[in-house]
């Protein structure tokens, strides 16, 4: 999987530095599109050092002082009904959600301090399970500020303080009766035959859930300082790109996760969280665009590499690089309507070592309080 990483992230910066032939146009790059002012471009080269594309890329990158908030409010729902089909539990499986995506910048000549907020919860009910799962929990708020050079307003230093949580408590349940086995923080794969690694398991019966976590766990804090990039902005492709060094702070409050790796044993095994505080080196690249009016993409890689840890987990190498990789296609439907599809691949490897994929195709009702 690190190659998979290597090679996604690869081919990402490949594409960041395509060239662009003529008829080239350059939009205003802004966390939150506000106030977007398009110009044209007639030249045969998009290079940065190009002085008319530098005076049209200065021009574009321009917000006038002040405050641009963005709140937008909404649902989703999924409705499926199986009967006889091969494989599947006859019948029907419901999931509804919300979310609140907000933004709050402010512009002060070359300074800029942005704020982002996703508040994102889904309850599934399926055949098998008498009770509402919740199928996503996520609770993430950043805080940027930068500070754009007046003579390449494409470049500058940054500061970033981000939180990542859940909501709400998290539970294990299932449809057979199941005994799970607690294990240690240090405990490792090939331990789980160790019983000094085991706690007292726990029988679970059908239908009865046993709760992992709590709300807020576990809860990830991270800052980053250094210089952010945006070589290239065009309604088809805009280039954000930034490096420097972080920090991370998990912190887990004795709560549990999966720890199962798909074994056929007759147990659900979990392994307990600890806090952990590290310090490293930080990457990140996002690319965002519009195929047509009503369809955008976005694409994003981060990777964290710690240097320095205060909690030993076994690892060393390539096995501590944390790895964020998102993809999203949205096609608006209607001003209060869209069809979503994201696939998010998360590896954090403090938490679990396996990778956490996840993908979804959603109908999303929503408005915008600010926009």
């Amino acid at each position: 999987m690190r190659t998979l990483t290597s090679t996604i992230l690869g081919t990402i910066l490949a594409f960041s530095t395509l060239p662009v032939f003529s008829g080239t146009t350059w939009a205003q790059d802004n966390s939150l599109k506000q106030g977007d002012s398009t110009i044209e471009v007639d030249s045969h080269s998009a290079v940065i050092g190009d002085e008319e594309i530098e005076k049209a890329v200065k021009s574009a990158l321009q917000r006038d002082t002040g405050w641009y908030p963005k709140l937008r409010l909404g649902g989703s729902a999924q409705l499926n009904y199986n009967k006889d089909v091969d494989g599947v539990t006859d019948g029907t499986a419901f999931t509804f959600g919300v979310y609140i995506k907000g933004a709050l910048d402010a512009v002060y000549k070359n300074f800029e301090w942005q704020n982002k907020l996703e508040i994102e919860h889904q309850q599934t009910k399926t055949p098998s399970i008498d009770e509402f799962i919740k199928s996503a929990d996520k609770f993430d708020f950043q805080t940027l500020a930068l500070f754009r050079i007046p003579k390449a307003e494409w470049v500058g230093p940054f500061a970033r303080f981000r939180l990542q949580t859940s909501l709400f408590p998290g539970h294990y349940i299932s449809d057979e009766d199941t005994t799970v086995r607690f294990y240690k923080s240090d405990t490792k794969i090939d331990e789980k035959s160790d019983e000094k690694f085991v706690r007292d398991p726990q029988q679970v019966l059908s239908q009865q859930s046993i709760k992992l976590s709590s709300a807020g766990e576990p809860l990830v804090l991270s800052e980053s300082a250094g210089f952010f990039f945006n070589p290239y902005s065009h309604e088809m492709l805009t280039v954000n790109i930034k490096v420097g060094a972080a920090g991370q702070h998990l912190i887990a409050d004795g709560g549990y996760v999966s720890f199962d790796d798909d074994d056929d044993d007759a147990y659900y095994d979990v392994r307990q969280l600890v806090d952990t505080n590290s310090v490293g080196v930080e990457g990140e690249i996002e690319l965002t665009g519009v195929f047509v009016n009503y369809v955008n993409w976005s694409l994003s890689g981060n990777i964290y590499y710690p240097c320095a840890t205060d909690e030993d987990h076994g690892l060393d190498g390539a096995d501590l690089i944390h790895s964020d990789i998102a993809a999203k296609i949205s096609v608006k439907l209607a001003s209060w309507a869209s069809l979503d599809y994201t696939l998010t691949a998360k590896l954090a490897p403090f938490v679990t070592e396996k990778w956490q994929i996840t993908n979804t195709l959603l109908f999303n009702l929503g408005f915008d309080v600010f926009k």
